[in-house]
C-alpha cells in the first residue's frame, strides 16, 4: 500500500527503520561525514571569495564563501552585516552541504504514479513548463485565475508571486504568517498601528532587563540576536523567562517562570495590575502617547499576583520580583514579541496585545533599550505593466479573519478542500514542505486529492514533493542570483546573493523560473529583463547604487533619515484610527472582539494524556536541514521530553524508545525518551523538523518523531487567522523493540 504520509503503521514504520538502520550501518564511512566534508582534501587555498547572504533561515546573514573552482570550501559571517557582525550560526556553516547532497533534486520530473507514491519520470524543463502552462490554462478558463494559488517561503518567492499576481490570482500565502507570527503582528498593530518587522528590532544593545515570552533565545540560533544578548547579560542586564521547559535561554534567567502552557497572558495582567496600581508606569510617555488607560485600570484591577499565581502555577512573590526587575530597568526594558507566537488560537492575539500594552506602559516602545524604531532602505522596484484588479482572495470571499495582514494557508487548503468560498483547483508550491509546515496533515492531503494540477519547485525532495504532478528543481542558494536582501536593522541595508558556485545539475533559480513560466502563461511583459543582473542593476540605479561595487562588497549601508527613538515630548501620530497608542482597542470591539487582553488559557490535561510542545534545534531550520550531510551527522534526531514524574507514571526510562499518538490515531517516532527536571509536569516536548517519511531523503528519513504529523486538533485564531498549534494532547507509550 502507498504511503500517504498521514499515518505510517508502527509495524510498517520500525520495519522501515531498522531496515534503514542496517543499511546505514553497512555503508557506515570510516570518519564522520561532517568532518570529511568540512576538510579540502588538496588542501589548497581558495581562488576567490564571494559576498553572498544564506538562506538557512529567514535571518538571511550575510556570508563570505571561499570557494574553488566549482567547489565551496567553507562559509564565514559577513562582517559588515549587521546581521552577522563577522560570525554565522551551526547551521549556516553547513550550507555547502546543501550543494553536494545527492539526494538534492536534480531535473524536472512529472508523475507517473498516483500521488504519494513518489513515482516521476525525468522531463526536460520545456516539457515541465508545457505541463504547468495547460493545467493553469485550464484552470483558470473553468474556475477563474483565483482558482490557483501559490504557497512560498524564502526569497525566491516573491517573483513567483509577481506571477501568478499578473495572470490574475490573490490566493498567496507563506506559512511564516498564518504558522508562525500572523497573531503577534496583529497584536503589536492593533495597538501601536505597525506590525513588528522580522528581525524584531528588539535594542539588546542598550537593554537593561529583557523579557521572553516563549522565545527560545539561542536554540533558535538568531544570529545577530544571540551575540547581542550575550553581551547584554555580560553587560549586566536583567533577563525575566516565561517557559513551562527550562530551555537554554531559561537556564540564564534572573527570574525563570515555569508556567502551566497557555497562561502567559495571566502574568502580564498581573504586571499591568502592578503598573497601574503602584503608578510605576511611564507616566509621561503613557500620558502623551496613549489612550485609553482609564478602561485598562478598570480592566486590570482584579488581576493581582496571587490570581495570576493560582492560575500559571508559579509563586507569587516570583511574579513580583520579574515586575521589580522591569521597573527598576524601565524604559530600557525589551520585551520580546517572538517569532512563532501559533499557539492556542485567539489567545494568540490576546497574548500579543497584553505584551504590546506592557511595552506601552514601561514607555519602552521607541525608546533606548526597549524597541528601536525600523527604517528600509528605499529601493525602487523594477517597473512592470499595471497588475490587473484582482478578486478577494478566499478569506475576504469568506468574510472571516477582519484583521489579517496575509492570506491565510489554512484559508487556501480549507477552499481546496470545500470548494467554499470558491473552489482553488490549481497549487504552485515554492520552498515549504506543506505536510511538515501545517497542522492537520489529513486536511492537506484532503485538498491535494482535490487539485487538477500540483507543482512543487524545491532544492530536497520532501514529503510535500512526493505528491507533485510536475517537480521543478531549484538552486541553492549558493548557485543562484535572488532578489536583494533590504534590511530593517538600526542601520538600514541593502544585501546581494550571488552565485558563488554552478550547479552540478538541470537546476534553475526562482527568479528564471518565474520568468519563463511567466512567458509560457501570456504575462511574460512583467518579466522584461533579459538577464538578472539587468533587473538588479536597474533596481539598484534607482537607490543610486552600482551592481559591480556590490558585488564586490556584498552590502551597501545607508545612514538613516528618521531617528532611532522617540525623543521625550516629541509629538507622533500613530497610525492608528486615534493616532495613539491604543491600550483600549475599539477596532476590537467593533468586530466583537474583546477590547483588552484575557486570558481563560487551556484545561489541564487528564492523567496520562500530555500537552504538545515543540521547538528549535541551533542545528536545524525547521525540517529543511535534516537532510544536509554535515548536519545530519552531527544531530540525526530529536528526543522526547517528559519530566521525571511523568516518565514514572508510565514505566518509562531515560532513553526508551516511545511513540505519540494523539485521539485520532495519527502517531510518530519512534524517538528516544528524554526524561529531565527541565520539563514539566503534564507537557512533553520534542524538536520540529524530524519524522521525515520521504523515500528519497535517506539521511532524514525515519529519524526521530514529527510533531506535525499528530497535531490534528489545532485552533484557528477568529482576529488574525493564525493556527494555534499547542492545543494538541498526545499519549506516550513504549516503542516495540522487536518486529514480528
Amino acid at each position: 500500500m502507498a504511503n500517504d504520509g498521514v499515518k505510517i503503521a508502527r509495524r510498517g514504520f520500525l520495519k522501515l527503520a531498522a531496515a534503514g538502520a542496517a543499511a546505514g550501518a553497512a555503508a557506515a564511512p570510516e570518519r564522520a561525514e561532517a568532518f570529511g566534508l568540512a576538510q579540502a582534501k588538496d588542501g589548497l587555498a581558495p581562488d576567490r571569495e564571494v559576498p553572498t547572504y544564506c538562506e538557512l533561515c529567514f535571518w538571511n546573514c550575510g556570508v563570505v564563501a571561499r570557494a574553488r573552482k566549482n567547489r565551496v570550501l567553507a562559509l564565514k559571517g559577513h562582517p559588515a552585516y549587521p546581521n552577522a557582525n563577522g560570525k554565522l550560526c551551526g547551521r549556516g556553516q553547513a550550507g555547502a552541504g546543501f550543494v553536494v547532497d545527492e539526494d538534492r533534486l536534480k531535473y524536472p520530473m512529472i508523475r507517473t504514479g498516483s500521488r504519494g507514491e513518489g513515482k516521476f519520470r525525468r522531463a526536460g524543463w520545456s516539457e515541465a513548463y508545457g505541463v504547468i502552462a495547460d493545467g493553469f490554462s485550464r484552470i483558470k478558463a473553468r474556475y477563474g485565475a483565483e482558482a490557483l494559488a501559490l504557497f512560498y517561503h524564502g526569497s525566491g518567492g516573491p517573483l513567483l508571486r509577481q506571477m501568478l499576481v499578473a495572470y490574475g490570482s490573490p490566493n498567496y500565502a507563506g506559512p511564516s504568517y498564518a504558522q508562525c507570527k500572523g497573531a503577534r503582528n496583529v497584536g503589536y498593530k492593533l495597538t501601536f498601528g505597525e506590525k513588528i518587522v522580522s528581525p524584531e528590532p528588539i535594542d539588546l544593545e542598550r537593554t537593561r532587563c529583557m523579557v521572553l515570552f516563549g522565545s527560545h533565545l539561542g536554540e533558535n540560533a538568531h544570529n545577530s540576536q544571540v551575540q547581542e544578548f550575550v553581551k547584554a547579560r555580560a553587560r549586566g542586564a536583567s533577563l525575566v523567562v516565561l517557559d513551562p521547559r527550562l530551555s537554554t535561554v531559561a537556564s540564564k534567567a534572573d527570574v525563570w517562570l515555569p508556567i502551566r502552557p497557555g497562561y502567559d497572558t495571566a502574568v502580564i495582567l498581573a504586571w499591568l495590575h502592578l503598573l497601574v496600581k503602584e503608578r510605576t508606569y511611564d507616566a509621561a510617555f503613557v500620558k502623551a502617547h496613549t489612550v485609553g488607560l482609564d478602561a485598562l485600570a478598570a480592566h486590570v484591577a482584579p488581576f493581582t499576583p496571587e490570581w495570576a499565581a493560582e492560575r500559571a502555577g508559579v509563586p507569587a512573590a516570583r511574579i513580583v520580583d520579574a515586575y521589580r526587575l522591569m521597573v527598576n530597568a524601565m524604559p530600557a526594558v525589551a520585551v520580546h514579541p517572538g517569532r512563532h507566537t501559533a499557539w492556542y488560537g485567539e489567545a494568540d492575539t490576546q497574548r500579543a496585545r497584553a505584551q504590546a500594552i506592557l511595552t506601552a506602559l514601561l514607555g519602552a516602545w521607541w525608546r533606548p533599550g526597549g524597541i528601536y524604531r525600523t527604517e528600509k532602505m528605499s529601493v525602487p522596484d523594477y517597473p512592470t505593466p499595471d497588475f490587473p484588479d484582482l478578486p478577494k482572495n478566499v478569506d475576504e470571499a469568506a468574510g472571516r479573519f477582519p484583521f489579517e495582514e496575509e492570506v491565510t494557508t489554512n484559508g487556501i487548503r480549507d477552499a481546496t478542500r470545500t470548494g467554499k468560498p470558491y473552489p482553488v483547483k490549481g497549487w504552485l508550491v515554492h520552498g515549504t514542505n506543506l505536510i511538515q509546515s501545517m497542522p492537520g496533515v489529513r486536511e492537506t492531503v484532503d485538498a491535494i486529492r482535490n487539485l487538477d494540477l500540483l507543482v512543487v519547485c524545491d532544492v530536497l525532495p520532501t514529503e510535500i514533493t512526493q505528491y507533485a504532478d510536475v517537480l521543478l528543481p531549484e538552486d541553492t542558494y549558493l548557485e543562484r542570483w535572488d532578489d536583494l536582501s533590504i534590511g530593517f536593522t538600526k542601520t538600514p541595508y541593502v544585501g546581494l546573493r550571488q552565485p558563488v558556485v554552478q550547479s552540478p545539475h538541470d537546476t534553475r533559480p526562482a527568479w528564471r523560473i518565474a520568468k519563463e513560466l511567466g512567458a509560457r502563461l501570456g504575462v511574460g511583459d512583467f518579466f522584461p529583463w533579459a538577464t538578472f543582473e539587468d533587473y538588479l542593476s536597474v533596481r539598484l540605479a534607482g537607490a543610486g547604487l552600482s551592481l559591480d561595487q556590490l558585488r564586490k562588497d556584498g552590502i551597501a549601508l545607508a545612514p538613516r533619515k528618521t531617528p532611532l527613538y522617540l525623543a521625550d515630548g516629541e509629538p507622533f501620530h500613530f497610525h492608528t484610527p486615534s493616532g495613539k497608542i491604543e491600550l483600549h482597542s475599539q477596532q476590537l470591539a467593533d468586530k466583537g472582539f474583546a477590547p483588552l487582553p484575557t486570558c481563560e488559557g487551556p484545561p489541564l490535561p487528564p492523567a496520562g494524556r500530555f500537552r504538545l510542545l515543540y521547538g528549535r534545534s541551533p542545528l536545524h531550520t525547521f525540517g529543511r536541514t535534516q537532510n544536509n550531510p554535515i548536519l545530519a551527522d552531527l544531530e540525526p534526531t530529536n528526543a522526547l521530553w517528559m519530566s521525571p514524574a511523568d516518565a514514572a507514571a508510565l514505566g518509562l526510562e531515560d532513553g526508551t524508545p516511545v511513540l505519540v499518538q494523539n485521539d485520532k490515531g495519527s502517531e510518530t517516532g519512534p524517538l528516544p525518551l528524554k526524561v529531565t527536571d527541565r520539563q514539566a509536569d503534564g507537557a512533553v516536548y520534542m524538536v520540529h523538523g524530524f519524522g521525515h517519511w520521504s523515500r528519497r531523503l535517506h539521511r532524514a528519513r525515519g529519524q526521530g518523531g514529527d510533531d506535525t504529523a499528530v497535531i490534528d486538533d489545532y485552533a484557528v485564531d477568529p482576529i488574525s487567522g493564525s493556527t494555534g498549534m499547542r492545543t494538541q494532547l498526545v499519549t506516550v507509550r513504549r516503542a516495540e523493540r522487536t518486529v514480528a
